[in-house]
């Protein structure tokens, strides 16, 4: 396999990655609203707390062990959380969410909820979801400036040619 059908594959995991983020960002708008939730049952006990920070940043040999979810200095927590509508009902949903590594996570934060089924959730909004549509189309653009040529010719760009070398004579 080449570099240029390997970059290509990259290129079209991204156009379904930003394909995605914008199809969660309008469905969001279309047919959710926010509210305050407050958490009722937390997922992330103080003893995995105190493991996490006498572990500092690796998961292998903690409480919690390695989730996939988890992210770099974050956890996967799932809370139960309790919401009233806009109706005002009261629910009691389960949401999950990234929150940093041995710190106590907020017990209010603000959620989303699908409108004609109040137990679905999401602590990430449209503007999550937005924020990352655009970092996937600079990653694309980025990809289709100078990324393609690259890969097709072997050599760098002029620019970042042009750039080590004025790093060298600088020093």
């Amino acid at each position: 396999m080449e570099a240029v059908d390997l970059l290509m594959a990259g290129v079209a995991a991204l156009v379904l990655g930003l394909c995605w983020c914008l199809y969660r960002c309008v469905t969001l708008l279309a047919g959710w609203q926010v509210a305050v939730a407050h958490v009722w049952r937390g997922g992330y006990s103080d003893l995995e707390r105190l493991d996490d920070f006498v572990h500092l940043q690796q998961s292998i040999g903690t409480l919690r062990g390695f989730d996939i979810r988890d992210g770099e200095g974050k956890r996967w927590i799932e809370d139960e959380v309790v919401f009233e509508t806009a109706e005002g009902t009261r629910v009691h949903a389960m949401v999950g969410r990234q929150v940093q590594r041995s710190w106590k996570p907020s017990s209010v934060f603000r959620i989303w909820y699908r409108r004609d089924d109040p137990q679905r959730v999401t602590a990430y909004g449209p503007g999550y979801w937005f924020t990352m549509a655009l970092l996937t189309s600079a990653a694309l653009y980025a990809t289709f400036a100078w990324g393609i040529d690259w890969a097709r010719t072997g050599q760098p760009p002029q620019w970042l040619v042009d750039l080590s070398a004025a790093e060298v004579s600088h020093k």
